[in-house]
């Protein structure tokens, strides 16, 4: 079914969920954006009405999609509570029990996956966990989903913020250990790029065999000598001397927790 949709912020999520709602055959007539530049250039990117006001709000929307960070939402929430449409927010850790005294109904559509403004994602191969404040809304924001794709899952509060956590494992923290790896080549006027085929297939590999069964490397063969040698090396960044350090008894930890499925 085609709806009339707003959208109450324009930052990476909203980038690539509005332009694949569009594709699906939703109607975007709308974006809000405390940043009028962000509202405008996602609204010119959709051809629809933008505005940086949230009073400026078009009331017969049928859909409000809320694609701001978690601190934002509770403002947002009370500052909408005239709306009469379906609220569907994009957080994988926001509670329903926040939208508890408002009128309309509501749910949400997590998207498990990174966004950057200016990255190119297919929206079709990105899993979507909803949920709705009744089992008609979560029906019908699974509909809107199943539009651009197939990967569509009912999950609940709970479920989700399990899932969230582990999305931060898995991308963010990642990510941080990729940059921390690139700053010690720099610092020694090294070039990052030959890290890339190393890069590349340890995520290949994790994928393939299971990150349990693809864990390489000094700490899970105990190589003690190699390990003090790392953290001497380490004596003058105190902070990567102990994530080092954390790290390595981590990863022997996770020998013992091997019978885990998927591990």
């Amino acid at each position: 079914m085609r709806y009339r949709i707003g959208f109450i912020g324009a930052g990476k999520v909203a980038w690539h969920l509005a332009p694949a709602l569009a594709k699906s055959g939703q109607e975007i007539i709308q974006v809000i954006s405390r940043s009028a530049l962000s509202a405008q250039k996602l609204g010119d990117r959709l051809s629809c009405q933008h505005s940086n006001n949230i009073t400026d709000l078009i009331k017969d929307a049928e859909i409000l999609f809320l694609t701001v960070p978690d601190h934002s939402l509770i403002e947002i929430i009370n500052d909408i509570s005239d709306y009469r449409g379906l609220v569907i927010h994009t957080s994988g850790t926001f509670s329903p029990l926040r939208f508890a005294c408002q009128k309309y109904k509501h749910g949400g559509l997590y998207p498990l996956q990174t966004f950057t403004i200016g990255r190119t994602i297919d929206m079709s191969t990105v899993p979507v966990f909803v949920e709705g404040s009744e089992p008609a809304v979560a029906r019908m924001i699974q509909g809107i989903a199943e539009g651009f794709t197939s990967k569509v899952y009912e999950m609940s509060f709970e479920e989700r913020r399990w899932m969230h956590l582990a999305a931060v494992w898995a991308n963010n923290f990642s990510n941080f250990m990729l940059t921390e790896a690139y700053r010690i080549l720099k610092l020694r006027g090294q070039d990052p790029v030959w890290l890339e085929p190393l890069i590349r297939e340890t995520f290949d590999k994790a994928l393939v065999i299971t990150p349990g069964r693809a864990q390489t490397g000094p700490a899970i063969r105990n190589d003690d000598i190699t390990i003090r040698k790392h953290l001497d090396m380490l004596t003058d960044q105190p902070d990567m001397q102990e994530l080092y350090r954390m790290i390595t008894h981590s990863i022997r930890e996770s020998e013992t927790k091997t019978n885990i499925p998927g591990t």
